[in-house]
């Protein structure tokens, strides 16, 4: 008799444990029992009753049936539902056997050296041998597929693990699963999934002792509301689940909320308060305390952090750790968000080849994993070919930045001008900033403003630019947001006709531009400065300033600058 509706896998593996001792003994003995299947499968004697209870409502094995086992057993057998490879006859093979257990131990192997792309075949070719992993180990081949760059084979892992553990009445381990499909879903950018799975893992948790898995919730948690911009709701639940990871003395947990309620207070403007819990999350993850996405998490945050708030100085150390962490053979290469931002960082150190190398492979290890960190590596592709005079390529990286959520600003509005469309690059700069009211965003367009409109000759809006960024420096002290004031203000002194004060304000920037190993904006600076010494008629200075630049510009590879500086030069 065949059942009445498909079986699952997991009923699958309890049919075939018990119906083998039939088989091995070549006519009907008895079944095995409840305690031989769990001990097969390595589960629970209540998720096997669970799963018989099930497997009687479809083969139609009435309540009151006595020896409802042998029953059961009978009808599989009778069936055919069951090959003999698949009831471990004569003709089973055991090589095959042989062959899984080799592949499930190296796998684990590997994965605990984290090497994620070795683990995933190894525990992927077990898995087809066996028809199906234990729960465990299928959230093993669901963290090694994610880190391996299959994604969607990671999301099928680890809901079958999740559907054996909610079979299996395991509510702690079931929302764990869930909690990682949260992030498998949050990654893709796909919100309604995320919030589904994160509702399934606090349910399984509700009205439980509270535990770890509490503690990993609240993280979870706080990740969402930094990522909606709730950043006082995130600070909350970072420190709640800092609290419950110090309780129970667990690491990885702690530097997850270390590293998310450093960023909350980072953006809150509290960077003294920030800059302590960065250092102790990032000193576990680069000793290698932490779990592939911890380790990601708090590099992620930490370097996120540093640049959004221009430290670029602490970014390129934190950067460098990485690096050096990277460097281990256990570690399937760089973390593809993580060098995303090691391109912004090199972009602004003048490493432009080794910037846009960064950037590929950013974006070859992130496209199907994490939306965001793939639209900021093609927007630093963008900026290298805009810089480099390559226009057609840059607007190429530009549209696919915007093709995944992300504006590509000010880098768009800064292509515009350079193809010679004021009107265009002024309307571009001007939508950007009325979308934008975070001050370090703001800070990132206001001196694109500035260029663009000294090129629109609107004194105006350079003004009003310049003034807004003299106050975000003020507000929040970094050498790079005071470099990129004083550009602001220099050129709008030099558009009002004051070239003393402009030359004052070029001279400043420049210098905290060298300061903070950034050569281009150093050079930019220049060109403005030899335009305010020309009006002072200090045409030694002028000269020198513009052959500082063009050396700048030829060495960067920034040929429509370079083009530009020579064409000063000779007028």
């Amino acid at each position: 008799m065949k059942p009445r509706t498909e079986i699952t896998r997991r009923e699958r593996d309890v049919l075939i444990a018990l119906c083998r001792p039939a088989i091995r003994a070549e006519s009907f003995t008895e079944p095995a029992s409840i305690r031989e299947i769990a001990e097969a499968l390595d589960i629970t004697d209540a998720a096997v009753k669970q799963h018989l209870v099930h497997l009687y409502d479809k083969f139609g094995i009435l309540e009151g049936d006595e020896r409802r086992r042998v029953r059961l057993a009978n009808q599989v057998l009778d069936s055919g539902l069951l090959s003999r490879l698949d009831r471990g006859g004569p003709t089973r093979n055991a090589t095959a056997n042989d062959a899984s257990a080799e592949d499930l131990a190296a796998g684990r192997a590997a994965a605990a050296q984290r090497n994620w792309r070795l683990a995933y075949e190894h525990l992927h070719r077990a898995d087809e041998t066996r028809g199906s992993l234990a729960a465990a180990d299928l959230e093993l081949l669901g963290e090694a597929a994610i880190w391996a760059g299959r994604h969607d084979e990671s999301i099928a892992a680890r809901q079958r693990a999740y559907s054996l553990h909610v079979a299996e009445g395991n509510e702690r381990r079931a929302a764990s699963v869930a909690l990682a499909l949260v992030i498998n879903y949050k990654v893709r950018v796909n919100a309604a999934m995320a919030s589904g799975w994160f509702a399934k893992a606090k349910r399984h948790l509700d009205g439980i002792p509270a535990d770890i898995e509490h503690g990993y919730l609240a993280a979870t948690e706080a990740l969402f509301a930094l990522f909606a911009g709730r950043l006082d709701a995130a600070l909350e639940q970072a420190r709640n689940a800092l609290q419950i990871a110090q309780r129970h003395s667990d690491a990885e947990l702690r530097a997850l909320a270390q590293s998310c309620a450093g960023y909350a207070l980072a953006q809150l403007g509290r960077m003294d308060e920030a800059t302590p819990l960065f250092d102790e999350a990032m000193a576990s993850a680069t000793s290698g305390e932490l779990g592939p996405l911890a380790t990601g998490v708090v590099y992620c945050r930490t370097i996120c952090a540093c640049l959004d708030s221009f430290d670029y100085r602490r970014a390129l150390e934190w950067s460098e750790a990485v690096e050096r962490v990277s460097a281990d053979a256990c570690t399937a290469g760089f973390p593809g968000d993580c060098r995303a931002h090691r391109a912004s960082i090199f972009v602004t150190r003048g490493h432009w080849h080794r910037g846009e190398e960064e950037a590929r492979a950013a974006c070859a290890e992130t496209e199907r994993f994490d939306l965001e960190h793939t639209a900021l590596a093609y927007y630093e592709i963008g900026q290298i070919k805009l810089r480099r005079g390559e226009f057609a390529d840059a607007a190429a990286a530009f549209k696919r930045t915007l093709e995944l959520g992300t504006a590509p600003q000010p880098g768009l509005a800064l292509l515009y001008l350079a193809q010679g469309d004021v009107a265009a690059a002024m309307s571009s700069i001007r939508a950007a900033l009325e979308l934008v009211n975070d001050d370090f965003r703001r800070a990132r367009l206001l001196p694109a403003q500035a260029e663009i409109a000294l090129s629109a000759g609107d004194t105006a809006t350079a003004r009003a630019a310049a003034d807004e960024m003299q106050r975000l420096a003020a507000a929040h002290p970094s050498t790079v947001l005071r470099a990129a004031a004083e550009g602001a203000l220099g050129i709008a002194a030099l558009m009002i006709g004051d070239a003393a004060s402009a030359v004052a304000h070029l001279r400043r920037s420049c210098n905290l531009w060298l300061e903070n190993e950034a050569p281009y904006e150093a050079a930019r600076a220049r060109l403005h400065l030899a335009a305010a010494l020309r009006a002072l008629d200090d045409e030694n200075g002028r000269v020198m300033e513009l052959e500082f630049a063009l050396a700048s510009f030829e060495r960067l590879g920034a040929k429509p600058d370079a083009v530009c500086a020579a064409r000063l030069l000779k007028g």
